[in-house]
């Protein structure tokens, strides 16, 4: 009788921010979309996303600072669909925004053009105005 071999389970890898971190964001960005000032309600994922300025790249990037508050933005919407997916489709543009970032730039030093103003954030949840 041939043996036969089960599939491999894949481990399911959390390469997000943690809940803290995600409330931090969700503080500094008022419970709103940075980019249309919708207040954010529903379901993580499919209503509302956190936004990774600078990309987490394929399979995930270990460097620490990529799932901290300034490296983050809430949008409405998914990956797909709201101001995540203009983003995702926007690049060029969400990146003259200071929304999407190159690999190696510092997400505290490179501002972002949000509804209420370009701003610099930092890694505890604060934000400064700019050119005001």
């Amino acid at each position: 009788m041939p043996l036969t071999r089960k599939p491999m389970k894949r481990r399911t890898v959390n390469t997000g921010p943690t809940r803290d971190v995600v409330d931090a964001v969700l503080d500094r960005d008022q419970h709103s979309c940075v980019v249309c000032g919708q207040n954010l309600h529903g379901t993580r994922g499919r209503d509302w996303s956190i936004h990774h300025r600078r990309p987490r790249r394929m399979g995930g990037d270990r460097r620490p600072e990529t799932n901290m508050p300034a490296n983050l933005v809430s949008v409405c919407g998914s990956g797909t669909e709201g101001c995540h997916g203009w983003l995702e489709s926007r690049r060029t543009e969400a990146m003259e925004m200071g929304l999407i970032l190159h690999a190696d730039d510092d997400p505290t030093e490179i501002p972002v053009a949000v509804w209420y103003g370009p701003c610099l954030f930092d890694d505890e949840g604060g934000l400064w105005p700019v050119g005001e």
